[in-house]
Formats: structure tokens, sequence, C-alpha cells
């Protein structure tokens, strides 16, 4: 197709992405900006592996973030439409710059079907030099 560009292979994203060289810059610069402000009331850190552990909970964290209350019908309504399943069935309908939105799998750990043992001790210490001891922690199951 003129003008389009060859699919991007794992192995050289997974690169470029571990050494910030991609159009967002550095994620591990992203994620230590932003960890910064944990202890600010303004600001409220959720993690996809929480929500796939608890939606519940999370819906009830970002309520009381916001100041909002839910009663149990407007919690589960929330719930449901924050599933995975239904965000990827509206995403599918979405477009972005022209583009279409991509929802994977909505599991948490199949990054290992993806990253050879080499990334995988790459990733790690690439996350531990640039967010060790900020108490920032995933979990990757």
């Amino acid at each position: 197709q003129a003008g389009s560009k060859a699919p991007l292979k794992w192995d050289s994203f997974a690169q470029d992405f571990l050494h910030g060289k991609v159009g967002w810059g550095s994620y591990f610069d992203h994620l230590s900006g932003w960890w910064q402000m944990h202890n600010d009331p303004h600001f409220l850190f959720l993690k996809y592996e929480e929500m796939k552990k608890d939606l519940h909970e999370a819906v009830k964290k970002v309520a009381k973030f916001m100041e909002v209350s839910l009663d149990a019908v407007a919690l589960e309504d929330v719930v449901k439409d924050c599933s995975f399943r239904n965000m990827k069935e509206n995403m599918a309908k979405s477009q972005h710059s022209g583009k279409k939105v991509l929802a994977r799998k909505g599991v948490v750990g199949d990054w290992k079907q993806h990253f050879t043992q080499e990334q995988s001790e790459q990733f790690d210490v690439a996350f531990k030099k640039a967010l060790g001891g900020t108490g920032l922690d995933f979990e990757y199951e």
C-alpha cells in the first residue's frame, strides 16, 4: 500500500520502547514524573491489575476520589459498563485520528506470551533503575 509503513517487529519495538525511542518518549520517565504526585490528593493512581483483581473496589475508589456517591444499582451499572468486554465492544466502534482503537485480551500477565526471557530481564533492570525505591510496584500475574 502506497505511503504505509511496514509493521514494526516486536523485538525492534521492545528495544525502542525500553530506551525511550518511541513517539511519546520514555515510559519510565513518564511514570516516574506522575508517580512523584502519588501523595497529592488531587491525583489518583489506579493500576490495571487492581481493576482486574476487583473492579467493584476500583470503581468505589474512583467514585470516592471524585466525591461521587453511588448506590448499589449505580455501582453495578458502572462496573458493567467498565468491564473489559463492554469497553472492548465500544472501542471496536471508535477511532482516534482515523485509526481504530485496539483492546487486546484484557488479562494480566499476557506479556509473558510476547517477551523473551532476555527482554523480561532487560525490562526488570530498567524498571528497577528508573523506579526502584519509589514504592511503585506492579503485579505481573
